[in-house]
């Protein structure tokens, strides 16, 4: 199956979540083509850098008549904004256009004001197809918006190999993955776990792997009392982020909003339950009582019920692992793609 006729947009960063769905993409799809239009490197100028890829893009659609579909990825305000361009372009010249939702604040920014959310309708009316990651975002965008453009499609990723953790659990390994921000929840995570008596005596130990407010997160470890329970790797990717995956018990992301965090789906598809919070696309795929925890936003000391289970529970973690890994079947690369591959085709 050759996707040489869809041109895919959206950042270039391969870190943040939008550029992870992409990679995956882009590994497991025949021709693969992307048009960047927010770079990696900080220091570049954002607005030169997407001026420069708007008329990359326009020379593109003039010259290559192969290009039939743009795939859109967009999160919220600035990104949007660049995005809503770009579908201008794509419609001028005759072409199909997915416009693909990911921001964890997406309905907050169409709801601030009534431009945006004029503005926010007709740009997404004009697509011929709206992506949503959850089924309650596409009711939720059915409801407001009136869209009957509306297609709910998953982010995609790898499967496994089956290996899910059987020790006894005296301890437990705890695994944060993310960008080192308030918003994560990272902070009151590091001041709950020093209050936290099952993390005084030395029963969990928490990694934390990501880039960020370094400095911050610096200063809160080094103010604990058990210094030696936490982990700070930076950072990781490919093989070395697998291996932390397979190491850990648990996924733990207390995030105060998101979308759907490939890292959730990717903990999953690794046979680990998951730790995280009722926000955004979290709850759809997260099922209490079954493959993890939920606890509500900013609500760290909900925790201590959900501790004393794990603990009390022998064989939860790996119960709940076994079914996170089958759950996530529904999420694997190759499903993802056949779908989209059909919508393309109704497209065309």
């Amino acid at each position: 199956m050759n996707f040489s006729h869809v041109l895919f947009v959206g950042p270039q960063n391969e870190k943040g979540g939008i550029g992870a769905v992409l990679n995956t993409y882009k590994e497991s799809m025949d021709g693969f083509r992307i048009l960047s239009t927010y770079p990696t490197d900080g220091k570049i100028n954002i607005y030169r850098f997407f001026c420069s890829q708007y008329l990359s893009l326009f020379k593109l659609l003039i010259t290559d008549d192969d290009i039939e579909i743009l795939h859109i990825h967009s999160a919220s305000r600035g990104s949007f904004v660049r995005k809503s361009l770009v579908l201008l372009m794509a419609k001028a010249f005759g072409k199909k256009v997915v416009m693909h939702i990911h921001g964890g604040m997406f309905r907050e920014y169409y709801q601030s004001s009534q431009i945006k959310t004029w503005s926010v309708r007709y740009i997404l009316r004009m697509s011929d197809r709206v992506i949503c990651l959850t089924d309650e975002w596409r009711q939720s965008f059915q409801a407001e918006m009136q869209l009957n453009n509306l297609e709910v499609v998953l982010n995609p990723v790898k499967k496994y190999p089956k290996k899910i953790n059987s020790n006894q659990h005296e301890w437990i390994s705890l695994l944060f993955m993310g960008t080192i921000t308030e918003n994560k929840g990272i902070f009151e995570l590091l001041d709950y776990l020093q209050q936290n008596p099952f993390f005084l005596q030395g029963k969990i130990k928490l990694f934390i792997c990501g880039e960020g407010d370094g400095e911050k997160l610096t200063q809160c470890m080094s103010q604990g009392n058990v210094r030696e329970n936490i982990v700070y790797t930076g950072w990781i990717d490919g093989d070395r982020k697998y291996q932390m995956l397979q190491s850990a018990d648990i996924l733990i992301l207390p995030s105060h909003y998101e979308g759907l965090p490939m890292v959730i789906l990717e903990a999953m598809s690794a046979g680990k339950p998951i730790i995280s919070t009722r926000v955004g696309g979290i709850p759809a795929v997260v099922k209490p009582s079954r493959n993890g925890w939920l606890i509500d936003p900013k609500r760290i000391e909900q925790l201590d019920s959900i501790f004393k289970e794990i603990f009390n529970t022998p064989g939860i973690i790996g119960r709940f692992g076994a079914n996170a890994m089958l759950d996530a079947e529904a999420f694997h690369v190759t499903g993802i793609v056949s779908q989209l591959s059909k919508i393309y085709n109704e497209l065309l």
